[in-house]
């Protein structure tokens, strides 16, 4: 009896924790999918309005979309060229098409002030540490 009982308390335990297990096994492998990078280099747009500073074209959609996807996790690095030009982002994305959605997503594209290059990116060289600041 007390055997029977004991089997019984492990199958109801077992069943109570399948579910956690199974949303984590799924979580992982969600995450284990988005493994590509790809880099959007952004460049001026039809809406850039000439002689006026980057700083000053309106970006701050831009700025909390970029915001969003590092919390998503999906933004690796980004920012403007020292030219004040442009600038480039590095996002991770389980395929191409995915990574084209985010892109054009993004508030300065569809302003149209900056159009962009998407392009798959194979590191084959790293550093353990994060980028330097600046």
């Amino acid at each position: 009896m007390v055997s029977r009982l004991v089997g019984m308390i492990f199958v109801a335990a077992m069943l109570a924790v399948a579910p956690a297990c199974a949303t984590g096994a799924r979580a992982q492998a969600e995450a284990a999918a988005v493994q590509q990078i790809f880099l959007f280099q952004y460049s001026r747009g039809p809406a850039w309005r000439e002689g006026v500073p980057m700083r000053e074209q309106g970006l701050g959609p831009h700025a909390a979309y970029m915001r969003q996807l590092q919390t998503e996790g999906r933004l690796f690095a980004g920012g403007g060229y020292a030219s004040d030009d442009g600038g480039m982002a590095i996002v991770s994305a389980v395929n191409i098409d995915e990574a084209r959605a985010i892109l054009a997503a993004d508030p300065a594209i569809t302003s149209g002030i900056f159009v962009a290059e998407l392009r798959e990116w194979r590191p084959r060289f790293r550093v353990e540490t994060p980028l330097p600041a600046t």
